[in-house]
């Protein structure tokens, strides 16, 4: 790999304000410094600055608080200069206060220049504590918040930890030797901890630390700082170590325990931590709620959650330990950890089991198993045995010691241990070690080389050995292949840490190489590949204690080798940071490039190897590598934007993942800690520690460096426009597009700038399904930014077109901390132009928003109307079938598709029939699938068989829903809506009617086609009109098997049952349509299994320009590309006239609706150590979304399957794509002219066969 040129990265300049700021992570960590409380109700920050600058400048701290200037640097705190470039400032900020601010350096004449990068932000969260805010210039990644306690005393540095959360830093001991002169009586500790909670920053800068000694009479007792940073998340926060010198009087701490609002586990946790005084029966009700109570020794994955918790915060002292007066060997606690590592393994086995696709609930269980073996001590065959702790007994009684000291050893260590053993005394053992290793020779060398062994072995009773130790325990137990990969990582581990941790990657000014590093991390991704292989086997019922023991140590070398792997990964980011990778790749070779890719594919690994989307992750690398090994990445647009694809769909997986974590501990952690009485911060950020030291946190963060760069080669916007326009509102975020996403209205709300008095919003929207409806909020919203990607004529994005509201989507981290975060809650002007340009600025007028946006939406409202209305059922003919249907006459019943008419039928059944007739006409160029219509009136005539009480039901249900007033609150909708769904989903449709719709669409061969798969598809008076399409508002079914006929009658019911869902009733409300006049028809059509779906607007959607067509393709069934489905599809503008395609994006859906193959291999193979078999999961139909109510399982033949874009043509082919658009392109051209050259919404397939040749199929169009 030849490294890139050394040299900063000109980030993104941030703007001297809030405007375009973003926010920081803040990075937690406890300080037990000391200091008086003020009695107001503000505390003490005091901030530290490392910055270089020119002769007479001087560093300010500009932000949003008086103190800061307000934003004005000319009244910002001005601080002092101290030695090594260090500049400091206090102030003293009230309880509550949000605090945000940038570093700027002031000239003699008052010009200010600001630092690059995001805002720094932090909140004072308690009068207990003040903060210590320490960063560097330009680097607000690595700003570092300590929390200090205001009380009687003197500062001490935190105790570092272990990664199962117990131990102490050398700091803290050395800290209290100058305290207290070596001797005992250190600080006193009572009462709950209410320190901050330590959480895992990923580019906080560590310190090189001294490599471990590994001589063979020698404790191995030193962690270097790679091993301190990847386990920093479990640092003690707990009291500090109190040394005696006589027996101290039991006392339990002060505790609280509130049960109010809990159940379950929380409730036990909580009710049994009251009883529970010691860690050893802290232990014991773990194991009660983790093994003895759930069925079969498998615990919930919401047990999982809280009990992972409740330990974590048990390891880190954040819940103290008391002694219980008895006296337990470690024994006890060991057989407990066995019992309960015994039923984790199980999860972990039943979750990989199977051969069904991929199963998230399964690997939520898997994370939390696997999180919470690390909070387990060890059971290894020296600690079950019932022997106290000998060594620490034989210390206690050296006659080569003080006696003061001697007395020290036995009263806080030696007794405490024998009566009951904690989290804390490991804390005691590392403080106590320091001591007497910080003046060599004070003390003898036998008496200190004895300390270390009993270091070392209460180490490993906690599970807190080093990773050195920890994998060299393991060795014995490993083949030579296994071996060699863990000796060689020892190695390389030795060589890197040796050359020290900082530098810029080019080994010329110190650090380790760049090289070196990608090494590393390669040898770790190696080395634990055969730990997770090991473990894939599962475990057995008749396993020895022995076996177990050794497997828990596999357990671990797997968990600790992946937090290993993640600070590496760290580094090897922050160095090509630090080289100006972000703005050299956009114009590097393929050789600069190479070494980037390998680590992202390294993390992604990594996250594979622990057992998520295991299949997925493959893909992902197959694609890197094809695309890296094709062409160079920035040479051509093309190539830019198919490995950006592949970039996202690595970004998506890592925010998946972090989210599921957030699902996993978000509420227990914030329950529990609300119930236990602890600071409220840690509940609040428990969850967004374990994600940021996850390895999906550096995967994600490299993929976003990785796909930036390749927009930039690209020529790329980081806004992807559907909708333009200029509006003014308040800017709001909403996880979704809900009827209460918008916010209460009230006109005379200030919106925080003095600008109050519109309820015009600007909706900021995290996750979108794809088939939300914008009318039913109301003309409150102005705009939509979806923070995902959405094809562009997905369902949401052609009513988005029709209602008039500007849309856009940007999933670019940066772009949405940095410019859009800083603006919420502030009225704005966004301007979003059809070439992807979009400006957000404060301010506008509110007058002028309110008449904008009522004038764009007017014409779409009125044009709905007059379109409902053309279409009004024949009322005659609905009788008729009413008749037929109550007579058994199902041939009078069920209309052929070539006799479709739109006020019999619907119009998306007539314009079908239509097509049948023009694919027929084509010359080949597409054809049609066939089909028959159950029509108007079908389904309440099956109300009406179904008896005088389901009727009488029926319409008084349905007045519920035409009585706005009664109705107008959400959930008497939802109510009358579900209720209504579920008497219509329950319907039955005779046998005899669904073998005649079958013998209908197939010409009478029904018995010949028993293989007949089948696309049940609503056909509705009131969709696919001009000006109403309410595409995707209603229900399709596909893959069902004709010769099943309960199959076909449940999906037929399903499709009528979503004319009543929430979002269809409040978009008629919306349009002034009746609903008691909505009416419903079934299209049932022959099944085309395409290999590629596509969708055409003749006429170029965002401005209407109908020399230009626009298409999106995607694999698989249409479902994926019409409905919200995370992903992009390829997106094609095609010049009508000249052929002339443009390719704007590529495709990176994660998987796509198939039928199953039969005797071929899954799409993607399975790998070994992953434990997942082939995809084969049933999927249901569509989702009618919204409040949706329980209706029939309808069986489909469709399977869902990861794709593998390097094996697509449309991304692996030009010629094939370019050629293959063209032809999409004709069809459209040609369906748009025979419907009078009106411009077209058209939906189709490509089906491609073995011999290279391709078949176009049309399944509808409407009008666009």
């Amino acid at each position: 790999m030849q490294a890139l040129q050394t040299g900063r990265s000109p980030a993104l300049r941030g703007a001297p304000h809030r405007r375009n700021a973003g926010i920081v992570r803040k990075t937690w960590s406890r300080v037990d410094a000391v200091r008086v409380q003020a009695a107001e109700s503000t505390v003490p920050v005091d901030f530290s600055i490392k910055c270089k600058v020119d002769y007479g400048e001087s560093v300010r701290l500009v932000g949003n608080q008086a103190f800061l200037g307000n934003w004005k640097p000319n009244k910002a705190i001005e601080m002092r200069w101290t030695e090594g470039n260090i500049w400091k400032a206090e102030a003293r900020v009230a309880v509550g206060t949000e605090v945000e601010f940038k570093v700027v350096k002031m000239k003699p004449d008052g010009e200010a220049t600001w630092e690059e990068g995001d805002n720094r932000t932090f909140k004072i969260l308690g009068p207990e504590y003040g903060l210590n805010v320490s960063s560097a210039w330009a680097k607000p990644q690595d700003t570092k918040i300590d929390a200090f306690k205001l009380s009687d005393g003197s500062k001490q540095p935190h105790a570092s930890a272990s990664s199962n959360g117990v131990g102490a830093a050398a700091q803290q001991a050395q800290q209290q030797q100058q305290q207290q002169g070596g001797g005992g009586g250190g600080s006193k500790g009572s009462g709950r901890s209410r320190e901050a909670s330590a959480t895992s920053s990923a580019t906080s800068s560590m310190d090189a630390g001294d490599s471990s000694s590994r001589g063979a009479n020698t404790a191995l007792l030193s962690k270097s700082s790679f091993e301190e940073e990847s386990c920093s998340r479990g640092a003690w926060v707990g009291a500090d170590p109190e040394f005696v010198r006589s027996r101290k009087k039991d006392e339990r701490p002060a505790g609280v325990w509130r049960t109010e609002g809990l159940s379950g586990v929380a409730l036990a946790l909580v009710q049994g931590d009251e009883q529970a005084s010691s860690w050893l029966k802290k232990l014991g009700l773990q194991k009660k709620l983790l093994v003895d109570e759930p069925p079969a020794c498998r615990p919930r994955l919401a047990d999982l959650a809280f009990l992972y918790v409740y330990a974590t915060w048990i390891n880190t002292g954040a819940l103290p330990c008391a002694e219980s007066g008895s006296h337990y060997r470690p024994n006890h606690h060991a057989n407990l950890a066995l019992a309960m590592f015994r039923s984790l393994e199980w999860v972990i086995g039943d979750a990989t089991r199977g051969g069904g696709g991929r199963n998230p609930a399964a690997e939520k269980l898997i994370l939390a198993a696997r999180r919470m073996h690390t909070r387990l001590p060890s059971f290894s065959g020296e600690f079950r045995v019932s022997t106290p702790l000998t060594r620490i007994r034989d210390i206690a009684h050296r006659n080569d010691i003080p006696k003061p000291l001697k007395d020290e050893i036995k009263h806080t260590l030696q007794n405490k241990l024998h009566r009951s053993a904690g989290p804390e005394d490991l804390v005691a053992t590392e403080v106590m070690l320091q001591r007497i290793t910080a003046k060599p020779g004070e003390y003898s060398e036998a008496f200190v080389e004895e300390f270390k062994i009993f270091t070392r072995e209460l180490r490993e009773f906690f599970n807190a050995s080093g990773l050195v130790e920890l994998l060299q325990g393991t060795l014995p137990a490993l083949d030579d292949a296994h071996g060699s990969a863990v000796r060689q990582l020892l190695q390389l581990k030795d060589r890197v840490e040796a050359a020290g941790g900082g530098g810029n990657g080019n080994g010329a000014s110190g650090g380790a190489k760049l090289d070196d590093l990608m090494a590393l991390l390669t040898a770790t991704t190696q080395a634990r590949s055969f730990y997770s292989a090991g473990l894939v086997a599962g475990l057995r019922n008749d396993v020895t204690d022995e076996v177990l023991a050794m497997r828990q140590r596999w357990r671990l070398a797997d968990i600790r080798l992946e937090e290993y792997a993640f600070v590496v990964l760290s580094r090897i980011i922050g160095q090509l940071e630090e080289q100006g990778a972000p703005a050299k790749l956009p114009k590097a070779t393929n050789l600069q490039w190479a070494l980037p890719l390998a680590a992202l594919t390294s993390g992604l690994r990594h996250m594979g190897l622990s057992l998520y989307d295991t299949r997925e992750l493959l893909v992902l690398e197959n694609e890197l590598q094809r695309w890296h090994s094709t062409s160079p990445l920035t040479e051509t647009r093309d190539a830019a934007l198919r490995a950006k694809a592949t970039l996202e769909r690595a970004l998506r997986v890592a925010t998946e993942y972090s989210d599921a974590l957030t699902d996993v501990y978000g509420q227990p952690a914030a329950a529990l800690g609300r119930a236990l009485g602890l600071p409220e911060h840690m509940g609040a950020i428990f969850a967004e520690a374990e994600v940021r030291a996850s390895m999906a946190f550096q995967v994600s963060k490299l993929a976003s460096m990785l796909a930036r760069a390749l927009r930039t080669a690209a020529g790329q916007e980081p806004w992807d426009v559907l909708v333009p326009g200029e509006v003014c509102g308040v800017l709001r975020e909403s996880a979704s597009l809900d009827s209460d996403a918008l916010g209460p209205a009230s006109s005379s709300s200030s919106n925080g700038n003095g600008n109050g008095g519109d309820d015009g919003v600007v909706l900021m929207v995290r996750r979108a399904d794809g088939d939300e409806e914008l009318g039913p909020l109301g003309p409150r919203l102005r705009a939509v930014v979806l923070l995902q990607e959405l094809p562009h004529l997905s369902h949401l994005g052609v009513r988005a077109r029709q209602d008039r509201v500007p849309f856009m989507t940007c999933d670019d981290a940066d772009v949405i901390n940095r410019v859009l975060r800083p603006l919420l809650g502030r009225r704005v002007t966004l301007t979003a132009t059809g070439d992807c340009a979009v400006n957000l600025r404060e301010g506008g007028s509110a007058a002028a928003a309110t008449s904008a946006a009522g004038a764009a939406k007017q014409p779409a409202a009125k044009a709905a109307t007059p379109a409902a209305g053309s279409a009004a059922p024949d009322a005659a003919a609905i009788t008729a079938v009413g008749t037929a249907y109550a007579a058994g006459k199902w041939g009078e019943v069920v209309v052929p598709l070539d006799k479709a008419a739109t006020a019999t039928c619907g119009s998306k059944s007539a314009k079908c029939g239509a097509l049948v007739a023009l694919a027929a006409a084509s010359g080949g160029l597409f054809a049609a699938p066939r089909g028959a219509v159950l029509p108007f009136g079908c389904l309440e005539a099956a109300v009406a068989a179904a008896g005088r009480d389901t009727e009488a039901r029926f319409k008084e249900l349905l007045g519920q829903l035409e009585d706005g007033g009664k109705t107008s609150d959400g959930a008497a909708l939802d109510a009358a809506c579900a209720q209504l769904q579920a008497l219509v989903a329950g319907l039955a449709v005779p046998p005899a009617l669904v073998q005649q719709v079958v013998k209908s669409l197939t010409g009478g061969k029904a018995a010949a086609e028993q293989q007949l798969l089948l696309a049940v598809r609503s056909s509705a008076n009131v969709e696919d009109l001009a000006g109403m399409s309410a595409a995707g508002l209603y229900d399709s079914v596909v893959g069902v098997a004709a010769a099943d006929d309960g199959a076909v009658g449940a999906a037929v019911a399903a499709v009528w049952a979503s004319l009543y869902t929430r979002r269809a009733v409040l978009s008629r409300r919306s349009a002034g349509v009746p609903q008691s006049s909505a009416r419903m028809a079934v299209l049932v059509m022959e099944m085309v299994a395409p290999d590629l779906s596509f969708v055409l607007h003749t006429a170029r959607p965002r401005d209407g320009n109908d020399k230009v067509l626009l298409a999106e393709v995607a694999p698989g069934q249409g479902e994926t590309l019409a409905s919200g489905v995370r992903g992009t599809p390829w997106r094609f503008e095609v010049e009508k006239a000249s052929g002339k395609v443009d390719t704007l994006a590529y495709a990176n859906f994660s998987t796509a609706l198939m039928l199953p193959v039969q005797g071929t291999a899954a799409a993607v193979p399975a790998f070994a150590a992953y434990g997942s078999g082939a995809a084969t999961s049933l999927i249901e139909g569509s989702s009618s979304g919204g409040h949706a109510a329980p209706r029939p399982h309808v069986p489909t033949a469709l399977v869902d399957r990861e794709v593998d874009y390097s094996t697509q043509r449309m991304s692996a082919d030009k010629d094939w794509r370019v050629a293959t658009v063209q032809k999409l392109a004709a069809v459209g051209g040609s369906i748009e002219k025979a419907m009078g050259g009106v411009p077209q919404d058209i939906e189709g397939g490509v089906v491609l066969g073995q011999d290279g040749s391709m078949a176009l199929h049309v399944f509808q169009t409407r009008p666009q």
